[in-house]
């Protein structure tokens, strides 16, 4: 499965101080289809196969006037396993029954070995500054079989009614498999969960992320069915370096393939 270049897990937003940064609120469900209903927005194609469409909508602003609507369709469907899904964000300013920015991402996402399974806005602010909005698109994937394992990334989009929709980097964050063989009472599996630190410290305009990730893992001989567990940490500073969040490091923690 194709992902996005760059992408943030689901994944939970600390600033400062351990306090929690205040959520985007979820538009209502008949807000969300009358928009999507009003501009059409959505393709009934594939409507009648396994094939689902993936759509979420956020306020940006308090007063519920500026909506975000994410939306990811079949543009191509063989089966279950084998579909094809694009994803596109709209800008809407509700009060004004207009389109204020569009953005369509520049690669698709494939069911064949991963099964794609949707994207939707994360209500997460990814920046606390002041008419600064830092959006994430969470997307997932998964995989059954001798080793299972699902895959959940965000995308971070920088959004302005003013100017266009611009991604602006991520990381895949939360991942996690087991290998299901034998009959011991726990098979080998390994988890990597994650959580951003929003700093108050700012790089060109935005605000630092520090990226912390843990790594569960358990080891299984399935002769003698006994495990060993392990836990791995590490983290680095993220800072916006005019374009996209830059790492530090690349050396991510990740599962085992066993």
């Amino acid at each position: 499965m194709k992902r996005l270049q760059i992408v943030f897990n689901t994944a939970l937003l600390l600033i400062a101080g351990n306090s929690f940064a205040a959520p985007y609120q979820t538009c209502s469900e008949q807000l969300q289809d009358s928009l999507i209903q009003k501009f059409k927005l959505t393709n009934p194609r594939f409507a009648n196969t396994e094939a689902k469409t993936y759509q979420s909508c956020i306020h940006l602003d308090n007063q519920q006037k500026i909506q975000l609507i994410a939306i990811s369709q079949p543009i191509a469907y063989k089966s279950y396993d084998e579909m094809e899904h694009d994803l596109n964000l709209y800008l809407i300013d509700s009060s004004q029954h207009k389109i204020l920015q569009k953005y369509k991402a520049p690669e698709t996402f494939y069911s064949d070995a991963d099964h794609y399974d949707g994207a939707k806005l994360h209500t997460t602010r990814f920046s606390t500054l002041t008419d600064i909005d830092v959006v994430g698109i969470e997307t997932s994937s998964s995989h059954q079989g001798g080793f299972t394992y699902s895959h959940s990334n965000l995308t971070l989009f920088k959004v302005n009614p003013r100017q266009p929709i611009k991604e602006i980097g991520g990381i895949s964050m939360n991942d996690s498999g087991d290998e299901r063989i034998g009959n011991c009472p726990e098979n080998s599996n390994s988890e990597v969960r994650s959580i951003l630190i929003l700093s108050n410290k700012t790089t060109h305009g935005l605000q630092d992320m520090i990226l912390k990730e843990t790594k569960n893992q358990t080891k299984t001989n399935y002769k003698t069915c006994t495990s060993v567990k392990k836990q791995y940490k590490q983290q680095q500073t993220l800072k916006f370096n005019g374009q996209v969040y830059k790492f530090q490091h690349h050396n991510f923690l990740s599962i085992d393939p066993f």
